[in-house]
């Protein structure tokens, strides 16, 4: 090292110890509030408000000045006034305490909106003696699968523009970056890759209920136990002197030294700029080929591609090459990872993923939205309308995925929007509680305010439209004015998914447990009761409710998945049970009205007639989401959990094509057809049309 990099190394080192002053702050985990609330609160009133003797540190620290509560605040969701009952746990608490979301926190029914309320967005940053610290949403939208959100992405590389090198990070999240529940690599890897262009030094974690430290791509990560049960306790982190020391105080005293690092003047991991960038396209015949380049000297480079095979980077002038025969690398959509190793031996990666044509569906053209989409698209001629998690409705062209338009709502708009019969009209509803009703170039035509978060699609049938909330509302509106008709309080617990309607009835599930049926004209309740999965004793059954697909009609019956992954039929006349299946996780009605498609969770598709005899089964890739089958010109399309879309013949279940189309997240949209091209919303954010090379 020349005498001037040493004298800028010093002085860089100099600039993040004087940055990053003296700070001693908590961690709690995993509360499930009202589970276990005695313990919980007795852990709480223990926790240090004054310097803390640690014999293990030889220090006394200073007085803690803040807590973080990593996810799996309540049990069930917020409802009920369990948000309340968390929350009033703190109030005899003297130190500021900031939250992020667990699985249980987001699956039933989310807290996201209770976490804009508190911080602003599920994803924030604050900074306190020279420390940035950065609150990160790892659990999926009404879904209990953890996932890395797009409009988390998109805020963090904002964030970290603002954010000096030098800068000490402390990430605080729910579900270990390591973890196996995440769809894939991938899902992880992009938000790795921003973490390493900046100084991260640690990532407080929980879900765990445990307590451990251990590295994972290079990022220091520290789990922090529970609030309740036999090893109950608090995290305590102490920055000081240029040291980051992490340890566990059990509630009975004893104490677990998890971490202690110097903090690094600035990121150790190389930064690496890879073009063509993510999301990239390749025509049939055009090499597949990447530049790699860096500012460091790499001892190795290495390429992978979707997990399973591997090369040398070709070194090229002005830095590195991925050069892969297109012969062998299979049309759709891919993952690739570079790898860069130091003399020290840590590996600095970047993965992008691409979709190379040439199969049966080609890439037209694709759209980078904010936010992640959990929603189908809607296409109305040429304009395609798509919902995602940052809160906006994006209008898009057809034809060219250019933007026409948007509307911005405060909270995720994580279902399909729905158009009036006469084209006219799109009515969508979001997480901040409004249900809105636009033209067709945004503008808007009138608004419902619903009080309470909105998940699912509304239905429109015969002039009206409905919509149910996470409060367990179901309403009733004139869809031409918004005039509420009637509006329902039968069930006890949040609605998710979008209503269906037959022989008079509007049919939903709720997640207390009950699939409900409701008079159309007035919202009388007809009958109620449990679905096979949801039939147990105790509060467990709630878990399981019929609430997660949107349920099917069809000849006199009506047709409900649960998250047991159990198909039940009703009498949609009387409620009397008709048939009980198992490995059943999504349902869908088919075009003629007198049949409905069944996703099975271990690799099937069937299609069944109205007393649920089976007309015709298909074995194509599923996975358990509740992603509904579509039917659309003749063509049944599925979509797998992970990407692969499948094309079926309506009328015999025979395979007509089949390609993985996005990359390796979870797939909760179903995909859009018009009858000459397919438009796919994936986790990313990013919206393909696809145009099948074959006659639909």
């Amino acid at each position: 090292m020349s005498h001037r990099a040493l004298l800028i190394t010093i002085a860089l080192l100099a600039t993040s110890l004087a940055a990053a002053q003296e700070l001693t702050f908590l961690q709690v985990s995993d509360l499930h509030v009202p589970h276990a609330i005695a313990e919980t609160r007795e852990t709480l009133a223990a926790l240090p408000t004054g310097p803390v003797e640690i014999p293990a540190w030889g220090i006394t620290t200073s007085a803690p000045v803040f807590v973080l509560s990593t996810g799996d605040l309540n049990e069930f969701g917020g409802g009920r006034g369990w948000w309340e009952q968390y929350t009033e746990l703190w109030s005899s608490i003297p130190l500021p305490v900031y939250q992020t979301a667990g699985n249980h926190d987001n699956t039933w029914r989310c807290l996201r909106p209770r976490l804009r309320e508190l911080h602003g967005s599920p994803f924030y940053a604050f900074e306190h003696s020279g420390i940035k610290l950065i609150g990160w949403d790892t659990a999926s939208p009404q879904d209990p699968r953890p996932s890395i959100a797009q409009e988390g992405i998109s805020w963090l590389a904002e964030e970290l523009q603002r954010t000096p090198p030098e800068q000490p990070v402390v990430l605080f999240c729910h579900h270990p970056l390591d973890g196996r529940e995440f769809a894939g690599a991938y899902d992880r890897e992009r938000l790795l890759d921003l973490l390493r262009t900046r100084n991260v030094i640690l990532a407080l974690v929980g879900h765990g209920h445990g307590i451990r430290a251990w590295q994972y791509e290079g990022l220091d990560m520290a789990m922090g136990g529970s609030t309740y049960g036999d090893r109950r306790g608090h995290a305590i982190v102490s920055i000081r002197d240029g040291i980051l020391r992490v340890g566990y105080r059990y509630l009975n005293g004893e104490f677990a030294d998890l971490l202690t690092k110097p903090i690094p003047p600035r990121s150790p991991f190389m930064q690496i700029a890879v073009t063509p960038p993510d999301g990239t396209g390749f025509s049939p015949g055009e090499p597949l080929r990447w530049r790699v380049q860096t500012h460091a000297a790499p001892t190795a480079a290495r390429w992978t591609l979707d997990g399973d095979r591997s090369g040398d980077l070709t070194a090229s002038e002005g830095g590195w090459l991925v050069e892969l025969d297109p012969v062998t690398v299979e049309p759709g959509d891919h993952t690739l990872r570079v790898d860069l190793t130091a003399a020290d031996g840590l590996v600095s990666s970047r993965t992008v993923s691409f979709f190379r044509n040439g199969g049966p569906f080609d890439v037209a053209w694709r759209r980078q939205l904010r936010g992640s989409c959990q929603g189908a698209p809607l296409v109305l001629g040429n304009r395609l309308f798509v919902g995602d998690n940052s809160g906006a409705l994006s209008i898009l062209s057809a034809s060219d995925g250019s933007l026409l338009g948007s509307v911005q709502t405060d909270g995720e708009v994580r279902s399909a929007p729905v158009a009036t019969a006469d084209g006219a009209t799109v009515i969508f509803g979001s997480a901040d509680g409004i249900l809105r009703a636009i033209d067709l170039t945004g503008a808007e035509r009138w608004r419902y305010d619903a009080r309470s978060a909105i998940y699912g699609a509304p239905l429109i049938a015969d002039g009206r439209v409905y919509a149910g909330t996470a409060e367990g509302e179901l309403a009733a509106l004139d869809a031409a004015t918004g005039t509420l008709a009637w509006r329902s309080q039968a069930a006890e617990y949040a609605f998710e998914q979008a209503a269906t309607i037959g022989d008079g009835a509007l049919f939903a599930g709720s997640w207390d447990r009950n699939a409900y049926a409701l008079e159309a004209a007035t919202g009388a309740l007809r009958w109620r009761g449990p679905s096979a999965g949801s039939d147990r004793e105790g509060f467990v059954a709630w878990y399981y409710s019929p609430a997660d697909s949107p349920p099917a009609f069809a000849g006199g019956n009506v047709f409900f998945a649960d998250r047991a992954y159990r198909l039940t039929v009703f009498d949609a006349q009387t409620g009397e049970r008709r048939l009980d299946e198992a490995k059943c996780s999504a349902v869908a009605q088919a075009a003629d009205g007198a049949s409905v498609y069944v996703r099975h969770s271990d690799g099937r598709v069937s299609r069944r007639a109205a007393d649920g005899s089976a007309l015709w089964t298909a074995e194509v890739p599923t996975g358990s989401l509740a992603t509904q089958p579509i039917e659309a010109h003749g063509v049944v399309w599925v979509i797998s959990d992970r990407g692969t879309l499948s094309a079926l013949d309506a009328a015999t279940g025979a395979l007509l094509a089949q390609q993985r189309v996005t990359a390796d997240l979870f797939t909760y949209a179903a995909p859009a057809f018009d009858g000459e091209r397919g438009f796919i919303a994936d986790m990313s954010g990013r919206v393909t049309c696809l145009t099948p090379t074959w006659q639909p």
